[in-house]
């Protein structure tokens, strides 16, 4: 047998895998799982995609604004998280 022929393996293989794909029956199987969810995850998913339609408002009114030029920069706001920022990192 020589070495680089690797023919011989690959059909010795792709030959035993459709041997033992033939002998396996076919399973056929019928499973029916039902999730439900509570009161609760229900109030909780719908309270989500409210904040998500607030957010995305929020995004196109700052999108509009910018584009306007209309949109001012709190520089107060900006310095206060700023330092709030470096004063947590150093501890």
């Amino acid at each position: 047998m020589r070495i680089n022929d690797n023919r011989y393996g690959l059909y010795s293989y792709q030959s035993q895998q459709n041997r033992t794909n033939n002998n396996q029956p076919t399973k056929k199987t019928t499973t029916s799982e039902e999730v439900k969810i509570s009161a609760r995850g229900r109030e909780i998913s719908q309270a989500l995609a409210s904040e998500q339609t607030q957010r995305s408002q929020r995004v196109q009114e700052l999108k509009q604004q910018i584009a306007n030029g209309t949109y001012q920069v709190d520089s107060s706001k900006v310095a206060d998280k700023l330092i709030n920022f470096w004063s947590n990192q150093s501890n």
